[in-house]
């Protein structure tokens, strides 16, 4: 697991890189249709990850993460300027830093801000063809979202995954698969910006099973994403 002031300060960078980014990107860029947010351009990604830190702030998560939650960030912001969107994240992003720092909040999500804003600077990166996050940041997420993931694996028999920086055990019993992937390419899968195709394509040693449809918090994508 990460540490709080670890979790506050992989936030605190992402936010400020994504800030700096944001803010050098024309209406084409910014109009760009964010292919691990298909619903989503890059404009209203960013809407997103702003509302994400108000609504955390003010305590407003009825609903949260569901799709309902996510689009009411993004038509509460309709027509605001990235200068506009930029100076709301400056007020609300320090105050989320202390929620993760104190680590008393009962959502796993609100005290790792840094999940959503590294998966999502991920997505925006990709969206745009610029180079990924920094590797800390994949590290983090997988390190704190595998020990999470494997519960779900308990009757799915052992599967090992070997990366370059960790191993992880998945489920329990008799030994069923093993496979090694890049740290990056995992923390994608996570979070579900990898396909059951491209999850099925990695490194195995056995068979995948139902892996691909275990791993990802909230399921594959249906189509194949390279970022």
């Amino acid at each position: 697991m990460v540490e709080p002031e670890v979790s506050a300060t992989l936030y605190r960078e992402a936010r400020e890189r994504i800030i700096e980014l944001a803010g050098q990107l024309d209406k084409e860029q910014l109009d760009t249709t964010v292919p691990a947010c298909p619903r989503w351009t890059v404009r209203q990604l960013l809407a997103h990850l702003v509302g994400v830190s108000t609504d955390v702030i003010n305590g407003d998560l009825a609903g949260a993460p569901g799709e309902t939650w996510t689009a009411a960030h993004i038509a509460a912001r309709e027509g605001r300027g990235v200068d506009e969107l930029i100076a709301e994240w400056e007020r609300s992003g320090p105050e989320w830093d202390e929620i993760a720092r104190r680590a008393e909040h009962p959502s796993f999500i609100v005290r790792n801000p840094y999940l959503d804003a590294g998966t999502h600077e991920a997505d925006l990166r990709g969206a745009l063809g610029l180079i990924r996050p920094p590797a800390e940041v994949a590290l983090a997420i997988t390190d704190s979202v595998l020990p999470r993931v494997a519960e779900d694996f308990e009757d799915l028999g052992g599967y090992t995954v070997i990366t370059p920086d960790r191993e992880y055990r998945l489920g329990s019993g008799d030994a069923r698969a093993t496979v090694r992937v890049d740290t990056y390419e995992l923390s994608r899968a996570v979070f579900g910006r990898r396909s059951r195709a491209q999850i099925e394509a990695w490194d195995w040693t056995g068979s995948p099973g139902r892996f691909a449809d275990r791993l990802p918090v909230m399921g594959p994508t249906e189509t194949d994403l390279v970022d």
